[in-house]
């Protein structure tokens, strides 16, 4: 078995060699690679693909997405795991822990880990490297039934009925609406809001989000923002392509994209900025930076937003935006807790002490 690496320099030749992008499997899509080329945190030098191949034929890969971290106010390089496979042909032939014993010493033993899957988490305690720091808890709240999309999913011979449950849709999510019109006026906490729109950071937004980020585990900052908005790992596409075929990630949704809202109070000029995701019919607030007491008036923006993007599903992973939209009062079909687990290397062992906020988006959770 040979294991290759690449570098940021390396996928920049890449993108320019055809015969790179007619693998099956593929260990990487085209606008990924763009994207880890542009990470603003990365170095030309800086793995970020290792690729296994067993008679010239692809058996396992390991994406790793550079960052910084920190840690009791100490900066650290570390890699953030990301796209790693291997071909069920080879399980047990230890493909998998080579891949990311490698990716452990291309990084000086700093590796991350954001909301891994069962057979990660397996080979993660497998490897008796990794510690786990503590995990992100986080709401779904359910804002529009969506019965047309969710019943003939789970139940495949509903879908002739799928009209029936369009009309149910309409009728009901009307009556949720409704219920929110009619709230008493002192719950209205958007009255007094009003919004900018952004596809990049300006100059206030980015001295607020400073003012904001300094107990942030990755600090995120305009370059940061900028990329993660403009240079997408997910694509918006009607249907599969080839290389969604080939891929064994995600690489696609029929809607997809990030927007930034500046939110501002009538008496308080601006108050906070939440970078949000839209996929398919759920937004998510992946980065949010405000005072804590406009913890209410940012949850109602967030609520705001999703019902004008016509998304059935709102998550929320700021502890303080959830306590805010608790004390909203503000009508929803349902709210489910969800978690999402973090792991670092034993590097960072004492990190679970450290007092540090881990943001939504964090790891590669925004790029999906």
């Amino acid at each position: 078995m040979e294991i290759k690496t690449f570098t940021v320099a390396d996928l920049k030749g890449a993108l320019e060699s055809e015969d790179f992008w007619l693998t099956d499997p593929l260990p990487i899509t085209k606008h990924r690679a763009r994207s880890f080329i542009r990470n603003p945190r990365a170095e030309p030098n800086d793995t970020v693909l290792l690729v296994a191949y067993q008679d010239d034929r692809i058996v396992g890969y390991i994406g790793i997405l550079p960052d910084h971290i920190f840690i009791d106010e100490i900066s650290y390089k570390l890699g953030w795991l990301t796209g790693w496979w291997v071909d069920r042909s080879c399980a047990g032939a230890g493909v998998g822990t080579i891949l990311l014993f490698k990716a452990l010493n291309a990084y000086n033993q700093h590796i991350g880990l954001s909301g891994s899957s069962r057979d990660a988490r397996k080979a993660l305690d497998a490897s008796r490297r990794f510690v786990a720091v503590r995990s992100l808890n986080g709401l779904d709240i359910r804002l529009r039934l969506n019965l047309s999309r969710r019943i003939p999913r789970k139940s495949p011979a509903m879908k002739p009925f799928r009209v029936v449950f369009k009309v149910l849709d309409v009728v009901l999510d009307e009556v949720m609406n409704i219920r929110r019109y009619t709230r008493q006026p002192g719950d209205h906490t958007d009255q007094h809001l009003s919004f900018e729109f952004i596809s990049t950071i300006d100059y206030e937004t980015n001295q607020f989000i400073r003012h904001h980020n300094q107990k942030d585990l990755t600090r995120k900052d305009k370059s940061d923002l900028d990329w993660i908005m403009n240079i997408p790992w997910v694509i918006s596409t009607p249907m599969k392509d080839t290389t969604s075929k080939r891929y064994y990630f995600s690489s696609r949704a029929k809607r997809f994209f990030y927007f930034g809202v500046k939110v501002f109070r009538r008496d308080a000029g601006l108050i906070g900025f939440l970078l949000c995701k839209v996929r398919n019919a759920r937004m998510g607030v992946m980065y949010s930076y405000f005072d804590s007491m406009h913890a209410p008036s940012l949850a109602a923006a967030a609520v705001r937003q999703a019902l004008a993007m016509e998304a059935a599903v709102l998550s929320l992973y700021d502890d303080r935006l959830i306590a805010g939209f608790s004390r909203l009062g503000c009508p929803c079909w349902s709210a489910k807790k969800i978690s999402r687990g973090f792991s670092l290397s034993k590097a960072f062992a004492d990190a679970s002490r450290a007092d540090f906020r881990i943001q939504g988006g964090d790891g590669d959770l925004v790029f999906y």
